[in-house]
């Protein structure tokens, strides 16, 4: 192959000695002449090309969409453009002197649905976000053959240039296309051949995550969050509400996930940890006076991660004094409903459907039901009983009418969780068996105790739940107040919903999923007979440990909390607590927040049972070991009462994306060890630089 040589290696190997200036390193040889000296002027001038360039004057967007400009064009000028960008596609030579390619460059403006709508524009954004550039070189004075030259030819795919040229209308069929007669191009900064053999890839190496966002995909859809920030800004500003920032390095206490720990240098044995979310330090504002707080908040929790988390994670926080848990849904609800509309062109239905946990878990199986089926789980408490595990007694089934969709399979738990039970799956044959034989197989496999015979007994039940020919029945049972979340049911449900249902982006339910059980017994790790197995006398909080219990429910706290001999019963006792749910996403939680220290204090100490906490303490009394120590003060220098939630910003930006990850609308994501291939953390740190923080690895 035959390689171009700049003219510096043509003077090498004519032997002429020369000095030349290249990257800031300096060459000195013997002698000098008009050739050398014009060499070096013009490999200086190639240098300093790259950082001494001309000012765009626009941007690809303002050439599709200024109308003034458009207005010009029309009336047949062609006015003189300078652009900044990429070389987006290979260079394409249609004969000895013309060449096309494409050209991105760096802005790009997120429109709106609402924008989108009401310019009418023919061009999608996707379509202007690159325009054709043309070089004709009969038309330029240059020597086309010398190597010094920068050709439109010779350009390399994402190499980055400056482009001078005048803006023409693109022969073809499409009216509104343009392109950009070149007169002159600038290499910036060149590629390397691995950048055009990453844009050709399905799977991006993660090291490359900065190639991979140049993408027009990626692109919009950081530009789309940003434009969600500002939306959601502009609601809480529209209210009343103050921005705090709130520390990140915090100290340790059980909220339930595992924490990031940053060692102390200047207190040897001590760290800080990072916030698991800002609950406390926004009660503390509460407790200051400060009446409408949001921020958007860095979080950290250390936990396996999956497609829809990460171990670091943004949420939209917010606390509202003197309220209701009504208010704090109504300013939500206002911003999904802002969202929905801005982002999508979509109206929200509100107020929105509320259901209640045992509700939700009874009907549809989990506590964050996608509503957009009316499929529902029916209880048959009413025809029979399982005698198989006493803490499983309710009896309920699915019923999937197929209606030419392909017959889904029953739902298997995963490979390494034992406690996922499956249900029992049976299509009606009728013509083939005994209308009774499902309810049969439901009889041995549960140890049902029917109310009636077996016969009239699935007579019934058929008639009732309109259960004909061809359908599935799935059938399984429950507790009476659901801790197994989602139920076998509930699982089922969701895998004949993806399997058999298509959905449009139209197709929306948000709800309010309310009055949670306030405490959830602890799962021992055991499965008894294939039933998993919770201890009833070990209760970890629902939500956070900050939760207020309902007013139905205060009794029952109030009497625990005088009588030192009494138990909470987990199963009658509420919170309340409230969940934004949106299409079987959680997009956020909130709660009512106890704002009494008393009774604070007898949910840390008698019912979670937290190690440093005691029931009682005299004025002035200090507990060293109390983690809880500062928000228990604020509570009692007469804290008011407060409510608030937490969206999650980067579900929320997926869904509005159409994104199934939230990788896709975080500009540099962990991969699913926890780790950045990109930059290469976690990594390794010295002896030396350890000790500094009183921190020894062992061996």
């Amino acid at each position: 192959m035959h390689l171009q040589q700049s003219p510096l290696h043509l003077l090498k190997r004519l032997r002429i000695s020369y000095r030349v200036i290249h990257y800031g390193r300096s060459y000195s040889h013997n002698s000098s002449g008009d050739i050398a000296q014009t060499a070096r002027r013009d490999e200086i001038a190639k240098f300093k090309e790259r950082f001494n360039f001309p000012k765009a004057t626009h941007t690809i967007w303002q050439l599709y969409r200024d109308g003034s400009f458009q207005t010009r064009l029309q009336q047949g000028a062609a006015p003189k453009v300078v652009l900044h960008g990429w070389i987006d596609s290979p260079p394409r030579k249609v004969s000895r002197t013309r060449a096309f390619a494409n050209l991105r460059d760096v802005q790009f403006l997120y429109r709106t649905a609402e924008q989108i709508q009401n310019e009418k524009h023919q061009a999608s954004d996707e379509d202007v976000a690159t325009i054709q550039l043309f070089e004709d070189l009969t038309t330029r004075s240059a020597d086309i053959n010398s190597p010094g030259v920068a050709l439109l030819r010779r350009m390399k795919q994402e190499t980055c240039v400056c482009v001078e040229g005048h803006v023409c209308r693109a022969k073809g069929n499409v009216p509104w296309r343009l392109e950009i007669a070149v007169d002159r191009i600038t290499i910036l900064n060149n590629a390397e051949d691995l950048v055009s053999q990453m844009r050709g890839a399905k799977d991006w190496d993660p090291k490359y995550r900065y190639l991979q966002l140049r993408s027009f995909r990626l692109q919009r859809a950081l530009a789309m969050r940003s434009k969600v920030a500002t939306l959601i800004r502009n609601v809480f500003e529209g209210h009343g509400f103050t921005e705090v920032e709130t520390p990140l390095l915090f100290r340790s206490t059980p909220e339930g996930a595992r924490e990031f720990f940053v060692p102390s240098r200047t207190e040897a044995g001590k760290m800080y940890a990072l916030p698991q979310s800002p609950q406390q330090y926004k009660q503390l504002l509460m407790a200051s006076g400060v009446h409408r707080y949001y921020q958007f908040a860095k979080c950290f929790r250390d936990e396996d991660l999956r497609k829809d988390r990460q171990p670091e994670f943004t949420q939209v926080d917010l606390e509202m004094s003197f309220v209701k848990a009504s208010d704090v849904q109504d300013i939500v609800e206002s911003i999904l409903v802002r969202l929905w509309k801005a982002i999508k062109g979509i109206e929200l239905r509100h107020p929105f459907k509320r259901l209640r946990y045992i509700e939700a878990m009874s009907r549809y199986g989990i506590d964050k039901p996608d509503l957009r089926s009316d499929m529902e789980i029916y209880d048959l408490s009413e025809f029979a009983t399982s005698t198989a595990n006493p803490d499983y007694p309710v009896f309920e089934i699915l019923v999937f009418h197929p209606e030419n969709s392909k017959f889904p399979a029953v739902v298997s738990a995963p490979e390494g969780s034992p406690t996922l039970r499956t249900p029992l799956s049976h299509r009606i044959r009728l013509s083939k068996e005994e209308p009774s034989k499902w309810l049969n197989r439901c009889v041995a496999e549960f140890d049902l105790k029917l109310v009636s015979d077996l016969e009239t007994t699935a007579r019934e039940i058929m008639k009732k739940f309109d259960i004909r020919d061809g359908d599935v029945v799935y059938s399984c049972t429950r507790q009476q107040m659901p801790f197994e979340n989602p139920t076998p049911l509930g699982r089922q449900r969701l895998q004949i919903m993806q399997e058999t249902m298509n959905f449009s982006e139209k197709d929306l339910a948000p709800l309010w999923v309310v009055d949670f059980p306030l405490f959830t017994p602890t799962e021992t790790g055991r499965v008894v007979n294939g039933y998993v197995e919770f201890d009833y006398t070990r209760l970890v909080a629902t939500h956070h440990p900050f939760t207020m219990p309902s007013i139905d429910s205060l009794p029952a706290v109030f009497n625990a909390a005088r009588d030192e001999s009494s138990s909470v019963d987990a199963r009658t006792i509420f919170g309340q607590h409230y969940d934004i749910v949106v299409n079987g996403v959680e997009v956020g939680g909130g709660s009512t927040r106890i704002h009494d220290s008393s009774l604070q204090r007898f949910v840390l100490s008698r019912i979670l049972q937290v190690p440093g906490i005691r029931m009682h303490v005299e004025a002035g009394e200090i507990e060293p070991d109390n983690p809880f120590t500062h928000l228990l003060n604020a509570l009692t220098m007469a804290c008011p009462p407060h409510a608030g939630l937490a969206l999650g910003l980067d579900r929320l930006c997926a869904m509005l994306n159409g994104s199934d990850s939230i990788r896709d609308v975080i500009a540099f994501p962990k991969t699913q060890t926890g780790a950045d291939p990109l930059v290469g953390s976690p990594s390794r740190v010295t002896d030396e630089q350890l000790g500094a923080y009183h921190v020894q690895l062992k061996k």
